[in-house]
């Protein structure tokens, strides 16, 4: 039987091949990852402190992600379903910026044109409680509800005095 010889050149030939492919796969996955637009942001500081919030859309894995962070170690990500996120330019700080308030609808990318379903919360940074009046499911555990929204109004009328 013939046994096959492979030559250094050839070798060093396949490795850089290999080398290159892992780079172009780890270029493309980074981009993938990493490409996002930022839909909102908002961000307060006082008593040496900062605290906000940030709104963000990945491109090609269409994921929207809600990031609530604070200076003192508070960082959570909530996902949000992977639909089309339409502000409603009605985010504010409530309870001298202690909390923001988050008004949004998340609509099909397949359609548009539908109304969608509207999404609101409040996040109290001092609390440490969120507030949320959606009939989207979101991150909510099965069998729980969210605030309807009159008791949601009611959260946010108590924190605007």
């Amino acid at each position: 039987m013939e046994q096959l010889a492979v030559t250094p050149l050839i070798r060093r030939i396949l490795w850089i091949a290999g080398g290159v492919a892992v780079m172009a796969i780890g270029a493309a996955l980074l981009v993938f990852f990493l490409s996002q637009t930022t839909l909102g942001f908002g961000e307060k500081c006082g008593g040496g402190y900062c605290w906000g919030y940030q709104l963000d859309q990945y491109r090609f894995s269409k994921r929207t992600r809600l990031t609530i962070s604070g200076s003192w170690g508070l960082h959570l990500e909530y996902e949000l379903p992977r639909m089309q996120m339409e502000r409603a330019n009605d985010d504010r700080w409530l309870e001298d910026d202690r909390a923001v308030y988050l008004n949004f609808r998340l609509k099909p990318f397949n359609d548009p044109a539908a109304a969608g379903a509207p999404v609101k919360l409040v996040y109290d940074f001092q609390r440490g409680e969120l507030y949320v009046t959606s009939p989207l499911q979101l991150w909510r555990l099965p069998g729980r509800r969210w605030l309807t929204e009159p008791e949601f109004q009611k959260v946010v009328n108590g924190m605007e005095r």
